[in-house]
């Protein structure tokens, strides 16, 4: 039951992360106005990391004698494609929206340190 509710939780955000992604900027209810440097950034780094911690815990759930490494890494190169692909429709197929490689970066630090937190907390039981 656990692993199902994991594996609605990430496909739910898999879902709001790909459509705040590419949705136009005025589809998107405007959230409060805060001056944060880089919010932008924050929020992909935001996003792609519960992506990460999210499908971590489904997966173990799904298979707890996994190697988590390489759950780590497939994780980190899921997260990481479809960060890029996400920029690449943005810069071809939105018009409200702007492709940058600095995005694609905070996406993967979100994925890299959400990782390498569920490295560290959800390690095999002896």
């Amino acid at each position: 039951m656990e692993r199902k509710l994991y594996f609605v939780i990430g496909t739910l955000w898999t879902v709001v992360v790909l459509a705040a992604c590419l949705l136009s900027s005025e589809t998107i209810a405007k959230a409060p106005r805060f001056d944060i440097p880089y919010k932008d950034k924050l929020a992909h780094f935001t996003f792609y990391f519960v992506f990460s911690v999210i499908w971590f815990k489904y997966y173990v759930k799904s298979n707890p004698n996994t190697s988590r490494i390489k759950l780590s890494i497939r994780i980190f190169t899921i997260a990481s494609l479809m960060g890029g692909i996400v920029e690449v429709l943005q810069y071809y197929f939105t018009a409200s929206r702007s492709a940058e490689w600095a995005d694609e970066l905070a996406n993967c630090l979100g994925s890299l340190f959400g990782v390498l937190l569920c490295l560290t907390l959800f390690r095999r039981k002896k």
